[in-house]
Formats: C-alpha cells, sequence, structure tokens
C-alpha cells in the first residue's frame, strides 16, 4: 500500500538491524546496497576497507528512480539511509504528495550518541565509518529539523504504520456498490430500492465511477456531495487515474476520458480542485469485522488476505491479482486459503460473467452497468447474512462506430497533447492545435509540431474537422532546405506559385451544425476570423459560401484561403485593394494531402473564386538555380509588380518558401520603424545592418515620429509608413527606385 518509512538515525544506530528484525529487507532500498552495486570495496590508506562514497551522483539517481517505479504501483517502501538533512527528506515528501502516499519517519536519534558509537565498532570492518562521522551526524540532527506533515514514530511504534482491520458493528447494513462507470440514474434506483441513503448503514464504493457512461458528471456530483460522510467510504479503481490527471492539467492515456468523459465534466463546471480533494479521500481497500465476518473489499480482486496488507501493492488491489481474465481463479484461491468467515468484495473484472455470488466467500460486482448492464450490489446485512442486488441500466450510451481512421486520428490526439511545444484551445467539442511561440523561436520541429498548424479536431469523434497545411520551410531556413541540398531534393519539373501577403484562412463544413466552419490558424472566434467571414461574404457572396460549404463536406476537404486585409492588417506588400485568394484544397486527414492544382483551379473557377497564380514551371536544376538568381535580386519584380515570394512545389508534393529580397528589406525596416517610434533610436547594434542610403534615410525619417504631439496616433503598419516616408522630403527620390 501507499507506505513510506523513512529511517533517520546516524550510521552504527541500528536502522539496517531493525529492518531484518521487522522482516522489512524486501521493501528497503539502501543507498549503501547501491553504492556496492557500483563499485567493490575501496581500499584505505589505515589497511582497512569501507564502502566506496565516490558514486553518489549515479547513487542516489538510481535510488529515486526505483523508488518513483514503486510509488506508481503503490509499493510499501523503507528508505534505509541517514537523513540527516531537511531538504532531503523534504523530496520524499514531495513524492509522497504526488503519489498520494502517506509517510512516516522512524526516528533513531534518540539513540545515545554513545551506544551509536560502540556499536559502531562493533560493525564488520566494511561498514564501520570514523567517529567523527557519527559526531557530524548528531549535530546535523540537532539543527535540521523533520518536516511538518511526516509522522515520527520511534522504533518500536511501527504497528502504528499498518492497516488494521476496522470494526463496523455499530451500523445495520453494510453496503457493497459496484462499478459504476457514469451511470447516476441506475445508482438513484438502488437508493430509492433501499429507502434512501441512511445514516445508521455504511457504503463501500468499489472504484470506477466514470467514463463509458453519460451521466459522469451526476455521478461525479453524487460523490462530491457524500464523499466526506462518516459512513461512505471511496475505493479508488483503474479509471480514477484519469480524474487525477486531468485535475492535474495532465493529458491522461484513456481515450474514452479524453473524448468523452473530460468533455462532460467541464460542461457541468465541476472544477479541478473539489476532484483533488475528493480523490485524495479514497481508499485503497476496506478491512472490516461485521456481525462476526471479516470482510476484504477492493477494486479488482486478491487471492488471500495476508497477515500484513500494508505490504500489498496498491496496483494490485486496483488492477487485480493476475491477469484481467483471472477472476475466478482468484475467487476460487481466496475461498480455499481463507476459509470460514473470511470474504471478499471486488468488481473491475468479469470476463465469464459470473453472477454476483461467485462461490461461499467471494462476490463479484462488475456488470457492465455502462453498457445498459447490471448495477451490481452485495449487502451484508444486519443478521450477517449477504444480500445480492442486480439494477438494469437504462440509461446508457449505444457502442460507437469510428469513422474509418478514427482510431489513428485519436491517437495523435495523445501525441499531440503530449507535446510541451503545442497548444490546444478548445471550442466546444472541437480542439485547434499550433505550435507554440518555444516552438517557432527555438525551432522545435518534430512530427507533432509541424502538423500543428492550422489543425481542427472534433475531439469525440476522432475527425479532422477543418486544416491547412504542415508547417513548411524557407529556402536555406533548415539544413534539408539550404540551397546547396535542394538540388538532390526537389524532384522535377517543380512550380513555382506566387505567395500572396496576408494571413491564413481556412473554410470547412462543421459536422455537428451543418453550417460553415470559418477560422484562422487557431481561433474561431477572434477579431482576424471575424475580418476573414466579412471578406468572404463581401467578396464572395453567401451564394457561393454555400456551394464551398456543400463541396466541403461532401468531398471532408478545407478551403485554405489567403486574406489580404488592407484596412485591418495590413503586411508588407501593399494591394490595391483587400482581396481573399484560394491557396489549396486540402483532405480532412491527419497526413498532409491536397488537390492537385487543376483540380482546384477548376473546383474555383466553377464557383467564382479567385485562386492562387502559377509564376513559373522549372524543368531541371541548372533552369531552378539561373530562376532562383534572377528572383533574389533587389530589382527584381513579378510582372511588374512586388511581391512576398514564391512557394516552390515539386512534383512529389515537396514544398518550400522563397521570400524576396523586397520583403525581407521592408520587415526588417517594419522592426526599426516600431522601435524607433517608440523609443526615438533603435539599439546601436542594429545600425549596423542599415547598409543602404533608403535604409539610413527611412531610419533618420521615422526617428522624428517619436517627437509628434500625439505619438500614439502615427500609423504603425509599413505599408503607410513607407507611402508617408515615399511622400516625404527625404524619401521622394526612392519612391521610383
Amino acid at each position: 500500500m501507499r507506505v513510506l518509512l523513512l529511517l533517520r538515525g546516524s550510521a552504527g544506530c541500528g536502522k539496517s538491524t531493525w529492518i531484518e528484525q521487522n522482516g522489512l529487507k524486501q521493501y528497503a532500498l539502501s543507498a549503501d546496497d547501491i553504492r556496492m552495486m557500483c563499485s567493490s570495496p575501496q581500499m584505505m590508506p589505515d589497511g582497512t576497507h569501507a564502502i566506496n562514497q565516490a558514486n553518489d551522483g549515479v547513487v542516489w539517481k538510481t535510488l529515486f528512480n526505483i523508488l518513483e517505479t514503486r510509488m506508481r504501483n503503490g509499493e510499501f517502501t523503507v528508505i534505509d539511509a541517514t537523513n540527516s538533512k531537511t531538504a532531503e527528506m523534504n523530496r520524499y515528501k514531495k513524492m509522497c504528495d504526488e503519489y498520494r502516499y502517506r509517510m512516516y519517519c522512524v526516528d533513531f536519534t534518540t539513540i545515545p550518541i554513545e551506544v551509536t558509537k560502540e556499536r559502531n565498532r562493533g560493525r564488520q570492518e566494511l561498514k564501520r565509518v570514523p567517529e567523527e562521522v557519527i559526531d557530524k551526524m548528531y549535530a546535523r540532527f540537532e539543527t535540521q529539523k523533520i518536516p511538518s506533515g511526516i509522522k515520527v514514530i520511534a522504533p518500536n511504534e511501527l504497528n502504528a504504520v499498518f492497516m488494521k482491520k476496522f470494526d463496523l458493528n455499530q451500523y445495520k447494513r453494510i453496503h457493497h456498490i459496484g462499478d459504476i462507470h457514469g451511470c447516476r440514474t441506475v445508482l438513484d434506483t438502488y437508493f430509492e430500492m433501499n429507502g434512501g441513503f441512511k445514516d445508521d448503514e455504511f457504503y463501500i464504493f468499489c472504484g470506477d465511477y466514470t467514463d463509458r457512461g453519460i451521466e459522469n458528471a451526476d455521478v461525479l456530483k453524487f460523490l462530491l456531495s457524500t464523499y466526506d460522510k462518516p459512513n461512505v467510504l471511496l475505493l479508488e479503481g483503474n479509471h480514477e487515474r484519469w480524474l487525477w490527471d486531468w485535475a492535474h492539467d495532465k493529458v491522461s492515456n484513456s481515450k474514452e476520458f479524453e473524448f468523452h468523459t473530460k468533455a462532460e465534466i467541464e460542461d457541468a463546471g465541476i472544477d479541478k480542485k473539489s476532484i483533488r480533494k475528493l480523490y485524495r479521500r479514497m481508499g485503497q481497500c476496506a478491512y472490516y469485522e461485521f456481525r462476526g465476518k471479516t470482510v476484504l473489499a477492493t477494486h479488482a480482486g486478491l487471492s488471500f488476505i495476508p497477515d500484513n496488507l500494508t505490504t500489498v501493492a496498491t496496483s494490485q488491489m486496483i488492477k487485480g491479482v493476475g491477469r484481467y481474465n483471472d477472476a475466478e481463479l482468484v475467487a476460487s484461491t481466496f475461498a480455499e486459503k481463507m476459509g470460514d468467515g473470511f470474504y471478499q468484495v471486488h468488481g473491475h473484472r468479469n470476463t465469464k460473467g459470473l453472477p454476483v455470488k461467485v462461490n461461499d466467500h467471494v462476490f463479484n460486482l462488475e456488470g457492465r452497468v455502462e453498457f445498459g448492464g447490471n448495477l451490481r450490489a452485495v449487502i451484508l446485512d444486519n443478521d450477517g447474512s449477504f444480500v445480492p442486488i442486480t439494477v438494469q441500466n437504462t440509461v446508457f450510451r449505444e457502442p460507437e462506430k469510428l469513422e474509418p481512421g478514427a482510431d489513428s486520428v485519436g491517437e495523435w490526439i495523445f501525441e499531440l497533447r503530449r507535446n510541451k511545444y503545442i497548444k490546444e484551445k478548445q471550442y466546444g467539442n472541437i480542439s485547434s492545435f499550433n505550435f507554440t511561440k518555444t516552438a517557432f523561436y527555438d525551432k522545435i520541429w518534430d512530427e507533432q509540431t509541424t502538423k500543428a498548424r492550422g489543425l481542427y479536431i472534433d475531439i469525440p469523434k476522432q475527425k479532422v474537422v477543418a486544416r491547412a497545411y504542415d508547417k513548411f520551410f524557407n529556402v536555406n531556413e533548415r539544413p534539408e532546405t539550404k540551397l546547396e541540398m535542394l538540388q538532390d531534393k526537389l524532384s522535377f519539373p517543380v512550380r513555382a506559385y506566387v505567395k500572396e501577403n496576408g494571413y491564413l484562412g481556412i473554410v470547412a463544413n462543421n459536422p455537428e451544425t451543418g453550417e460553415l466552419f470559418v477560422t484562422t490558424k487557431s481561433n474561431p472566434e477572434g477579431s482576424f476570423a471575424e475580418w476573414f467571414m466579412e471578406a468572404l461574404q463581401r467578396q464572395l457572396g453567401e451564394e457561393t459560401l454555400s456551394k464551398v460549404n456543400e463541396y466541403s463536406k461532401e468531398h471532408n476537404v478545407s478551403f485554405v484561403f489567403e486574406n489580404v486585409d488592407m484596412e485591418r492588417d495590413p503586411h508588407i506588400i501593399k494591394y490595391p485593394e483587400s482581396k481573399v485568394f484560394l491557396l489549396d484544397i486540402v483532405v480532412n486527414d491527419m497526413k498532409f494531402q491536397k488537390l492537385s492544382y487543376e483540380d482546384m483551379c477548376s473546383v474555383a473557377d466553377s464557383m467564382n473564386i479567385p485562386h492562387k497564380e502559377l509564376g513559373y514551371e522549372i524543368d531541371t536544376w541548372q533552369e531552378f538555380f539561373d530562376w532562383y538568381n534572377e528572383v533574389m535580386a533587389e530589382d527584381y519584380r513579378y510582372n511588374g509588380r512586388l511581391i512576398e515570394g514564391f512557394v516552390v512545389e515539386d512534383s512529389d508534393g515537396y514544398m518550400v518558401k522563397l521570400k524576396l529580397a523586397y520583403y525581407h528589406f521592408w520587415k526588417f525596416m517594419r522592426s526599426i520603424a516600431h522601435e524607433a517610434i517608440r523609443k526615438g533610436y533603435i539599439d546601436p547594434k542594429r545600425t549596423s545592418a542599415l547598409v543602404t542610403p533608403v535604409a539610413n534615410q527611412f531610419y533618420s525619417w521615422v526617428k522624428t515620429l517619436h517627437d509628434v504631439e500625439d505619438v500614439d496616433s502615427v500609423p504603425k503598419d509599413i505599408c503607410t509608413l513607407r507611402d508617408m516616408f515615399y511622400e516625404s522630403d527625404s524619401g521622394k527620390k526612392f519612391k521610383y527606385e
């Protein structure tokens, strides 16, 4: 069970002997034992041998790794070390808080120092320590106190740590209620059948309170209203772990919880703090006496009751002894080993459809309630008799038939949520996934972060609702996009599409409402999404948008646009008017797929939607190299106009971006302008980058805007600032260069 014993005392005080005498060796972690695994005894200058202390970094790392493994399973554990420092004990305390352990300190420091030194002299040579080490230890015990919250016991008080059978004879009846799995209505029916909830009867709930059913929030509300009553004991089941993860802002490993239960409890407004309190009150087992009978209740069943239940791992109580299919064997073993007067009640597993009363000593309370089966219970009545009860559940969800590929989408959801460089935002059942700023600036690109870019998933249905592109990169931005690498990377012929300069907008069919789902890369509810929708309505009209919706629904695709908004969000390139451009039609699937350019143009032309422009088709690497040098020239214009750049796509679908010199220059000058307007100057280190006459003249001019009376009224977008500069005395000569 979840109990940690820290032994505190100097070398030679008798800790190891105490462990042996109390039969605790198999539960103990010893730093000295690990030291001996790391190194043979060390020869000392005085001709003796001692345990090598040089590997303590490895020793303590190993000990804590082993301890954490044990704690995950709820193993009773003893730490055989001096534990002389408060900081050391606080580390254990933190782990105990995380894994819900009871923590005790067995205090050997009351043993007189003279006794400890005498015992040390009598130890075998290998374990003997210099007496000055003992002096230092005792001095430290005086100043380094045991942290609050750790119960201190004397070596002869060990029995106080172990679980005892408790007496429930003051109650009239004992109710054992099996797996509920989010089924509140049938639970209410059970109480109605038995005269309601009574203060003079005791209620043991055997775990698995949520998941699979459709009344999870109602079940939790019931538990939150009753868990602190003196006649209620909630046992922990395996499904409660997902609640614990959720309450600590972690992603669980349960698809059922993530795709169904989580939404239910969040929609009901159940707060995480209350769930943490609830979980901390859950027990690992119930071990009691009533009317001459001894009963053990766990979630999943043990094969016998040992002399000391504390030494049984919590994981065995929650998951059961043996394999999942061993419930019948465990029941027969329990009856054979325990005999008259001993009984066991559990739920969790019942693959063979065993009745509530498995044999004369074991009751199984798993009845598939969540699938329309029975809520099972057994009452230990006032006369000492067991009364099995089954209640049919009529409120349940039919097993879902997931769409093809849903399982793989579900796995992706887990991977995306586990990645700390991905941010999820929830909009009802639909979540957006986008890489974080840290991922962008630190260039943390992996399979998940490159996928999380304008990706929207209906979580319960495990279905991609809308998506844009996988992240792709600029030429020379990544090792694989270096110009010299592209010669081997690109499959010719390649195409270069004009890259428009706005922000990304996505349009798809919303399967929940049947209406258009209109969004930016990350937010369907923000101002940019609103502006995008207004642009679509203004430029395309309702009739065309209705056609887009129908096409998206029929073909399960997203229409990916570039929205150029010169009124509210001008970027670097100036356009004569605001406009939307259809970039691609992308399949709503985790694997990036899109219609060919020709098919996309055909769809767009049939709906009169302006689309991206094919600028160049290039057949060989030499042609590409020559083209690259041509378009990267400072005076390059595409058909007489300034553009952001090109998206290059090869014949295998591989894509890279190419930003042109004019775009790069004015993007940099935008940052110069913002800093100069704000401060009146820029960091001197940045002035070295102002290498052209226009750059220096623009900087000189824009600095003067810092001194205007109403600096907040100064335009911030570079298109307006550039025009103002070109109209100024210092900028006129550059206007047509």
